[in-house]
This record gives C-alpha cells, sequence and structure tokens, in this order.
C-alpha cells in the first residue's frame, strides 16, 4: 500500500492539470447538494429552536366560529399555564379618506399578548398604548396600496380607526397555517367586539395560546389535553411543530432541489468517468510499462485506486466547503423573507450525506475505465492512441460498480423526507440518462449505414458521429438531462401561469366575497346587482368543518392516497344545495331529488374518492360546530376547478346543514373597468364582507409560482453547467485521435476550410439532436404532470422551446470548438516527426 501509494501521489504531480473537469464536476455537485441540505436544515432548526416565538406559545387550541371552551381553559389554567387569546379573520380595510379598500388579515389581541417574542412597529410604542382607544396598527404594505399614513383613519366593519404605526416584526406570523395571501391588520380585542364583525356564521378563528410553566413537559401536557377533550372541532398545535406550513414546504422543496442537485452530480458522474478515462489513455504507455516490467495487477490497480481516492477527496471536500458557505450567504435573504431569523446551521448530517454522494458517484463512474485499462493487454495499451480501450473490466470491477450503484440508490431514498418520491426520481434519473444514451447508441449506428457522396464536409461529420471513441452518446447524456429539466421547469411555468388566463371562461367571476350574514344576502345582492356590468350574481352557503371518520375508520387512518393529505388539513368548506353545481360531471352515482328531504347525502368530488377509496354508499362522518353529522356518499362529481366559479370538495343535500349558523359566498361577472367602483361601493355598504379580486389572486399565485420556478431553474442551469464539463471531458477524451485524423487529412491533401466546415456540422448535429430529444422529454413530463397527476391543461410553448434548442447548438459548438477546434491548426510535420 505504501509503495502503491507513493506512486499514485507522484504520478499525481503532473497530471491535476489534466484531472481538472473531474475535479470541477465533482464540486459542483457536491456543492449544489451540500448547499441544499444545509439551507433546509437551517431553516428546520430555526424553527425548531424558535418554536414558542414562531408560534406564540407552548400551545395553541384553535377553534372556529368561537372562543375555546371555558372548561379547556380552566383545565390549562389549573396547570398554571399563562393564557392569552387572539381573534383572527379575513376582512375588507377602507381609507376614510379615499374609500379605497383592500382585503386584509386580522388580528385581535389582548393585554397579554404576545406571550414569547415582540412586536415591533414603527411608532417603537408599548403596543397596548398604541391600541388603545381605537388604535390600529398595519402592515407597511397598506402604506402605499392605501396611500395611509400614521394619525389618518380607516374603517374596520363598522368602526373608524386611526392608524397608530406601521408592523415592522411580528413574531408569531409564522405559527399561523390559515392566512397568508393579504397584508397584516392588528387591533385590541376589546376593539373587535366593537366593530360588529364578530357576526354569527363569520368566519372567525379563535386561537387561544399557552404558556406553560417552566418545568411543564410540553409533550406530556399536549397529550393529557387530548386525552381530557377527545371530541370537538377543535385543533392543537405545539410550539414543536411550530409551523407545520412552513415545515411542510422546506421539506418538499428541498428535497426537490437536492434531486435536482443530485440529478447535476449524476452528470457530473459521466464527466468523472470521462475524465478519468482521458487520464488512463494518457497512462496507457505507463501501465504498459508496469506489465512489462512485471508489475502485478494488484500493484497496478492499487496505484490508481489511490489516485481515484485522492482526487475524490479533493474535490468532495472543495464542494463541501463551498456548500458550507452559501448558507452564510443565503441567510439573510432568507431571514427577510422569512418571518423568523435564519442562523446558518453545520450539521455533521448535513455534511456526510454529500460528501456520500461524491464518493458513491466518483468510484461508481471510475471503476469501469480503471478496470478496461488494467485489463487491456501491455501491446494494445502502446497502440491506445489509436485505437481505444475496448476490454471489459474484471469481474471484481464489474461486481464493485453494480453494489456502488445500488448504494447511490439506497443512499438517495434512505436520505431523502419522502422516500417513495425519491425513489421514483432514482428510477426516472436512471431511465432518463438510459434514454439518451440509447439514443446516442441509435443515432451512431445509423449514422454508420448512411452513404454521402459528393459533399466531403458532411461525410466527415456524419463519419465522426459514429467513429470508435466517437461523442455522440457522451454530449446527448451529458446535455440531455440538464436541459431536459429546464424545458420541463419553463413548460410547467408557462402553461400554470399563462394557462389560467387563457382558460378563463366567459362565466369566471370577477370577485368573491365572503362572510355575507344570512340577514345580508338579500340586501347584498340586489345592491350588486344594480351595479353597472354586474351579472350572474350567484351565493352558495358556507359552512366549515372537518372530516372525522370514513365508514367508522378515523380519517387519519383511512387515508389511502398521501398526494390528497389537504383533505384532512386545516378546516373543510361545506355547502348545501339542490341543484348540481357549475362545471361539475357526476363519474358515479345519482344526483338527488330538488326536493329531497331524508337522511343526510353529499356529493363528494373525485379527489375524495381518490384519497379514501370511498364510493356511492359509503358514509363519511364530519363534526360541524362541534356536532357529528354522518353522510351517505350520493355520488362522485369530477370539477374543472380551473373555472373559478363556486365550487365544494363536500356539498350536502338539502335538508341537513339549513339550521346551522353559516355566512353565504357569492360571486359576480363584470367589466373589468368596473371592478375598482364595484369593490368601492360594495365595500362601504357591507364593511364586513370580505372581496377577494380575481385578477389579485391570479397575480399573487404567479408571483408565488415565478420565484419557486426560478429557484428550481437556477438548480437546474447547475446540472446544464456540469453537463458542459462533462461534454468538455467527453470531447477532450477524443482529443488525440481527432488529432492523428486530421494530420491524416491534411497529409492526404483535404483543405482545411473543409475540415472546419466539417467541424461545425458535426458539432451542430449534435447540439440539434440533443436540443430535439430534450425537447420531446421535457414535453412529455410537463404533459404528465400537468394532465395525469394535476389535472390541467397542457400546450406546448414553441418560443421557449426553439429558444432551448437555438441555446443547445450554440452551446455544443462553443464547448467542442474550445476544446477541439485547436487540432484543427495543428500543423501535421511535428506530429509526424514526433511519431
Amino acid at each position: 500500500m505504501s509503495l502503491a501509494l507513493t506512486y499514485a501521489i507522484k504520478d499525481l504531480r503532473g497530471a491535476l492539470r489534466s484531472l481538472k473537469i473531474v475535479l470541477l464536476c465533482l464540486v459542483l455537485g457536491v456543492a449544489t447538494i451540500s448547499a441544499v441540505q444545509l439551507v433546509s436544515r437551517s431553516v428546520l432548526t430555526a424553527i425548531e429552536e424558535n418554536g414558542r416565538t414562531i408560534l406564540g406559545a407552548d400551545l395553541i387550541v384553535r377553534n372556529l366560529y368561537q372562543p375555546v371552551p371555558k372548561s379547556m381553559q380552566d383545565w390549562l389554567a389549573a396547570r398554571g399555564a399563562t393564557l392569552s387569546e387572539t381573534i383572527e379573520m379575513r376582512v375588507m380595510l377602507a381609507s376614510a379618506a379615499s374609500g379605497d379598500n383592500t382585503l386584509v388579515e386580522l388580528k385581535a389581541v389582548d393585554s397579554i399578548y404576545p406571550l414569547y417574542g415582540a412586536l415591533e412597529t414603527t411608532s417603537g410604542t408599548d403596543i397596548q398604548t398604541l391600541l388603545a382607544d381605537r388604535g390600529v396598527l398595519l402592515d407597511p404594505a397598506l402604506e402605499t396600496r392605501l396611500n395611509l399614513k400614521v394619525g389618518e383613519q380607516v374603517r374596520l366593519g363598522e368602526m373608524l380607526l386611526t392608524i397608530r404605526g406601521f408592523i415592522t416584526h411580528e413574531p408569531d406570523r409564522a405559527g399561523s397555517e390559515r392566512f397568508g395571501i393579504a397584508p397584516r391588520v392588528i387591533i385590541s380585542g376589546d376593539t373587535m367586539r366593537q366593530t360588529g364583525l364578530l357576526a354569527t356564521g363569520s368566519m372567525s378563528y379563535f386561537d387561544l395560546r399557552a404558556r406553560l410553566p417552566e418545568n411543564a413537559n410540553l409533550k406530556q401536557t399536549v397529550a393529557a389535553l387530548k386525552a381530557e377533550f377527545p371530541e370537538g372541532n377543535l385543533r392543537i398545535t405545539d410550539a414543536d411543530n411550530a409551523s407545520p406550513q412552513i415545515t411542510r414546504f422546506v421539506n418538499r422543496f428541498m428535497l426537490f432541489l437536492t434531486l435536482v442537485g443530485l440529478s447535476a452530480l449524476l452528470i457530473g458522474g459521466i464527466g468523472i468517468g470521462n475524465g478519468m478515462r482521458a487520464h488512463f489513455e494518457t497512462r496507457m504507455k505507463t501501465i504498459a510499462i508496469f506489465k512489462s516490467l512485471g508489475a502485478t495487477l494488484g500493484l497496478i490497480h492499487r496505484i490508481y485506486l489511490w489516485q481515484v481516492l485522492v482526487i475524490t477527496l479533493l474535490g468532495t471536500a472543495a464542494g463541501l466547503a463551498i456548500g458550507a458557505a452559501l448558507p452564510f450567504v443565503a441567510a439573510p435573504a432568507l431571514s427577510e423573507l422569512l418571518p423568523f431569523t435564519i442562523t446558518p446551521t453545520l450539521t455533521a448530517a448535513g455534511l456526510m450525506i454529500p460528501a456520500l454522494f461524491g464518493l458513491i458517484i466518483a468510484f461508481l463512474f471510475t471503476l469501469w475505465p480503471l478496470g478496461q485499462a488494467v485489463a487491456t493487454p501491455a501491446l494494445e495499451l502502446f497502440r491506445s492512441s489509436i485505437s481505444p480501450m475496448r476490454a471489459a473490466p474484471p469481474t471484481a470491477f464489474k461486481l464493485a460498480t453494480v453494489v456502488l450503484a445500488l448504494l447511490l440508490a439506497l443512499l438517495t431514498i434512505a436520505s431523502a423526507r419522502d422516500g417513495r418520491f425519491a425513489m421514483w426520481f432514482a428510477v426516472g434519473a436512471m431511465f432518463s440518462l438510459l434514454i439518451f444514451w440509447v439514443m446516442g447508441w441509435v443515432i451512431s449506428k445509423l449514422a454508420a449505414k448512411l452513404h454521402i457522396q459528393g459533399k466531403p464536409a458532411l461525410k466527415l461529420a456524419v463519419r465522426n458521429l459514429h467513429r470508435p471513441g466517437n461523442a455522440t452518446a457522451g454530449t446527448l447524456v451529458s446535455l440531455g438531462l440538464g436541459l431536459t429539466v429546464l424545458v420541463t421547469v419553463t413548460l410547467i411555468e408557462f402553461n400554470l401561469r399563462d394557462g389560467i388566463t387563457r382558460n378563463l371562461p366567459s362565466d369566471a367571476p370577477a370577485f368573491f366575497f365572503l362572510d355575507i350574514q344570512g340577514s345580508q344576502k338579500e340586501a347584498f345582492g340586489a345592491l350588486l346587482e344594480q351595479q353597472p356590468s354586474a351579472r350572474e350574481v350567484k351565493f352558495a352557503a358556507n359552512i366549515r368543518g372537518r372530516i372525522v371518520s370514513v365508514n367508522g375508520v378515523p380519517a387519519a387512518q383511512a387515508l389511502v392516497d398521501e398526494s390528497e393529505r389537504w383533505l384532512l388539513q386545516n378546516d373543510r368548506g361545506f355547502t348545501y344545495t339542490s341543484e348540481l353545481p357549475a362545471h361539475s360531471t357526476i363519474t358515479s352515482g345519482s344526483w338527488w331529488p330538488a326536493d329531497y328531504q331524508g337522511p343526510p347525502l353529499v356529493s363528494v368530488v373525485n379527489d375524495v374518492e381518490k384519497g379514501f377509496g370511498v364510493k356511492p354508499g359509503d358514509q363519511i362522518t364530519f363534526n360541524i360546530l362541534g356536532r357529528d353529522i354522518t353522510a351517505t356518499i350520493a355520488n362522485v362529481r369530477e370539477v374543472n376547478w380551473t373555472n373559478f366559479t363556486i365550487n365544494f370538495a363536500f356539498t350536502f343535500a338539502p335538508g341537513t346543514l339549513e339550521a346551522a349558523p353559516h355566512s353565504w359566498l357569492a360571486t359576480v361577472v363584470a367589466d373589468p373597468r368596473e371592478e375598482g367602483r364595484i369593490q368601492k361601493v360594495m365595500g362601504a355598504a357591507f364593511p364586513n364582507v370580505s372581496m377577494i379580486r380575481l385578477t389579485d389572486a391570479i397575480e399573487a399565485a404567479t408571483g408565488i409560482l415565478t420565484s419557486i420556478a426560478d429557484a428550481v431553474r437556477v438548480t437546474a442551469l447547475v446540472a446544464v453547467a456540469t453537463g458542459v464539463l462533462v461534454l468538455a471531458s467527453s470531447l477532450a477524451a477524443t482529443r488525440t485521435q481527432r488529432l492523428y485524423d486530421t494530420v491524416i487529412l491534411k497529409v492526404l491533401g483535404t483543405p482545411s476550410r473543409t475540415l472546419v466546415k466539417a467541424f461545425l456540422l458535426e458539432f451542430s448535429l449534435l447540439g440539434a439532436i440533443a436540443a430535439v430529444i430534450s425537447l420531446a422529454l421535457g414535453a412529455f413530463i410537463s404533459w404528465a404532470i400537468l394532465v395525469r397527476m394535476m389535472e390541467l391543461t397542457w400546450m406546448f410553448y414553441t418560443l421557449p422551446a426553439l429558444l432551448t434548442g437555438l441555446a443547445c447548438v450554440l452551446l455544443t459548438l462553443s464547448i467542442g470548438w474550445a476544446v477541439t477546434g485547436r487540432t484543427l491548426a495543428q500543423p501535421a510535420a511535428p506530429y509526424l516527426r514526433n511519431e
């Protein structure tokens, strides 16, 4: 081992320059994965460490429509808990001066809020003083949106309030899973009760925050609380899971980015294999001399395995260093986006997992060319400059390659928070790489069968596609996967962003009106229909509740498809009607008669059917306002949600929910030019009714979608950059053969312009082929995701496709010229003298 290491180090001193592509591939891949791992762990650690501040309590009991029962408050108080109550709801806030209004998220707080952290404002005064005497604190976004200033008045419900300051930091903003789409407004609990907003059926959420004694055990307290109060429509959240919404998003989003980063590392693995192959080809004569002098195969194995290990450790260490530095760069920006401070966290797992990926992939793609080099007879090694290695690696190298491939798949699945998704990614990535390799092989074989006469440049270009050691498969594999990811993300983004507005039907509403009280319904509808261009006013009852059980099985246990878990998160909306809702198609069962008055029946959408595996005749139990209602499924509906008309996942037949306290929803179709006036008039007449403009909702959704797509695109560009390095390494491995061919052709009298034209044609063909396959595969994947998984419409966007294809061709030409173009200018005489 000592002798092998000595030879390996001595040989590497002059070889590091030729191995720079191997190092760069490793560095890029490991740095991407480690950066994503460490950033996500930093965010999750911040949530864990600041759980009480993020939640604003040790635990929160949440109830819809009414305060948490007094018995539960007494139970917590008896255990030494300090209690604080807040109320949240969506309402309209209007400027008293201009009458302009906008949707806001209102929070009413009591005199001891917050239990943890501090609410910071521009006024810098105690918040109880600021909120006294009808004071209000506003999100800074409202300052510009409604042109408001401190000291001015705003209308909230039936009251005029005075602006006392703007919120700069709300400690428990991330602890809410319900809202987040509108600016925050904070008032006192006393003021809330005077606004008239807390009417029966208004969607108001009552949060009871509890701060436990220091010696209390949080988990035991929560378990005892749930055991003492097992029934009811209450949700309990504790500081150990302070922001499940952000946690779920971070886990899923970072999982996807990690897997895209792993794609870059997989592509880099091919570059590592190509680079090591090129390195071994420069060492062919050295290996041949070793063999001729009687060196054992074991010694040769150890020399070059040591080299692989040293290179891998250098590249992995550099990648980890870069990846470990990136969280410190990203932390300030993330702290601005999230409602809590991110402190960069370097963990052993966050560094070990990328390091293991780097080590496994480096050896996985290196053992095969090393095995070929060692297994090739010495005489063939001396002729390697004109005859590529063809020998099969020893059996031990083949077995080791298979074992490493299995370890890579296992590590991918085991290190992911969603093993099923990671498993399908591993299968999909391998399948995609196989597709590109097979297509490269097929194109190479087809090129060999072409007989071109009279066009020497094209004939040379086509010959280069199939000659021994050609770069056809390497080019497709290296660029293909990264470009496929880019095409997929771009087509999904364009379809989601433009598809919403493109597919808006003529009856798409201009507004959604929420929290219309039963006593207001007729007057509200009459005033709305009086507005110019307003038409097709539609109402629907809105009652909130939860799914308790399905066919007697608790809902969480009855769920058979995890992709539909949203059905169990937060409270669901229910309605009742005698008529089949618009844009709905019954897929099984039948609709009830218009005058139905029998036992409870419910119509469910196909997501419910998929999530719980139910069918007409099955039973679902709901908890609505603290009362359990068991209904029989009458039918299953397929709903076109992109029409934006009122539709519910659960629709009851008449006779069950009418007596329950509830509010109403309404929609209206109107001329876009009249929307501002309608919003101002309806807001002034019914200040308790919340209004959501469809255009505003689409704009907000588009902004979020664009941000996510940009993050994925940046990661995919890392995969493309790695692919560029892989292409460079693939072409570098053919440089010696290309130089030999160029010299022979020049000696035989081939003009230089013919060689240049052949070169341009070859790489244009390679780039075009890679672009066409990437576009086809990316289009198919985006279609499958949108149509099959998301059940949306899909169309192919030509301009992004053409730009991607053109970029691929130019990229291939540039890399090809940078790596092998110099061989065209090499004079023949010096090369022949050296030979």
